[in-house]
């Protein structure tokens, strides 16, 4: 360990407390995404921008050349610049700074899904994990190095943007890049685990979205028995659209218990790769009562795909799979599924062997020393998908390194554990040093 990153850590070790309350504070600014699914958009707008104008006094106080603007009214993203002495390679330090909704009040810890409060060694609320207390620890680790009179040689580039938990890249990090915000390497604070808390993460699935429709013929329902009872009239009186869309479900469960035995990857627990069935709806048309034959039936699918797949072989894939499968049904060989694909969530990959995850698992093991998370950093793929995916659309090789967990990000009392995110902050200060050269 060379004498600047033994002072940063010493630097950062000091600093816990104010890491700690200034992640609360922002933690106690809503910043639900606008456009998330069944939210109230006029009563969420503007969360995100009141939560990076704290970021960006953040970035100020490290004496960052702050840039807050908006894409999007209301929406702002914050990307703080502390420009290098030259000649070292420049670095971007990205998060996010919207969330997913609450649910209700009453189920979070103090009936406050905003506290950030701590409490056995743990920060809670929404947020504090994924991802606004990894967003606070990128520029803190910053500002440990500017408290010792560190300079950088290369530029490092602190960004806190909108839109990631719906894909809405273009008003946030792509948004970024079009602003001129490039760099020769990004460290993607998004929560690294599961499979291990504090990992090396260089690749994510891709991810769909697909609703496959079956459609029925109504009548009253207690003609049921004549639908599908031997002797009975069969689909002359009625099909019941649920019925064949539980037969959909049904196949195509077989096909994810293939997938489950033949897309591997060497950075991927075996079976990662899924076709969830989230929503499923089915009813008679416009009268939403159980005494109908019901007339369609509707299930919409996230399908988590083999980075190494691109989005189209596997579209076909799965819609030649529901072809076969409706062939094997009488009403469904004549009244085949409907699929619509609502969106592609690219899968992100850099190599394992690129400088970047080089020096985040070298500087992760130097800050992990002496803790329980101590020893050689894991490398291993993304469970989710995250923005990583357009900052190296956009040129820059980018890797996942964060605290926290995917299994409490989106959950009621979200927290992020204290000694990880100190780890993280120290393996952030010690990248920078690493990657960016001192002047």
């Amino acid at each position: 360990m060379n004498e600047a990153t033994k002072r940063a850590f010493e630097t950062i070790d000091r600093m816990k407390d104010e890491i700690v309350e200034t992640i609360g504070r922002v933690v106690r600014v809503p910043s639900v995404n606008p456009k998330y699914p069944g939210v109230d958009s006029e009563e969420v707008l503007g969360g995100e921008t009141r939560a990076n104008e704290l970021i960006a006094e953040l970035y100020r106080t490290i004496g960052c050349e702050v840039d807050l603007w908006e894409e999007e009214s209301k929406r702002a993203n914050a990307v703080g610049v502390l420009k290098g002495s030259g000649g070292g390679k420049s670095l971007i330090f990205n998060g996010h700074i919207d969330t997913v909704p609450v649910g209700r009040h009453e189920d979070w810890k103090w009936s406050d899904p905003y506290s950030g409060r701590v409490e056995d060694g743990k920060i809670y609320g929404r947020g504090s994990c994924d991802m606004k207390g990894p967003v606070v620890a990128q520029a803190m680790a910053a500002r440990a190095l500017q408290n010792l009179g560190i300079r950088l040689q290369g530029d490092l580039i602190l960004e806190s943007v909108v839109g990631e938990e719906v894909m809405d890249h273009e008003a946030g990090a792509s948004a970024t890049i079009r602003r001129g915000y490039k760099a020769d390497a990004a460290i993607v604070s998004e929560p690294s685990a599961p499979e291990a808390p504090l990992a090396v993460v260089p690749v994510s699935p891709g991810l769909l979205w697909m609703a496959v429709t079956c459609r029925g013929k109504s009548s009253h329902a207690a003609t049921r028995g004549e639908t599908f009872r031997a002797g009975g009239a069969g689909a002359k009186v009625a099909v019941n659209a649920i019925d064949k869309g539980v037969f959909i479900f049904n196949c195509i469960q077989k096909l994810e218990q293939e997938w489950g035995l033949t897309k591997k990857h060497p950075l991927f627990k075996p079976g990662h790769f899924t076709l969830h069935p989230g929503v499923i709806t089915g009813a008679p048309h416009g009268v939403s009562v159980p005494f109908f034959i019901s007339e369609f039936c509707t299930i919409e699918y996230a399908i988590w795909h083999h980075p190494d797949e691109d989005a189209e072989s596997v579209k076909k894939e799965v819609e030649d799979f529901v072809r076969h499968s409706a062939a094997l049904d009488e009403w469904l060989r004549d009244h085949p599924p409907e699929i619509e694909w609502k969106l592609h969530w690219p899968a992100f990959s850099v190599d394992v062997d690129h400088p970047i995850c080089t020096t985040i698992g070298q500087a992760h093991e130097l800050a992990a020393q002496g803790t329980r998370f101590e020893g050689p950093a894991v490398v291993q793929g993304f469970y989710a998908v995250c923005d990583a995916v357009f900052l190296s659309a956009g040129g820059i090789p980018s890797v996942v390194y964060g605290p926290g967990s995917l299994l409490h990000a989106h959950a009621v009392d979200e927290f992020l554990d204290i000694d990880e995110l100190m780890v993280a902050t120290k393996a952030y200060a010690a990248a920078a040093i690493e990657w960016c050269g001192i002047a």
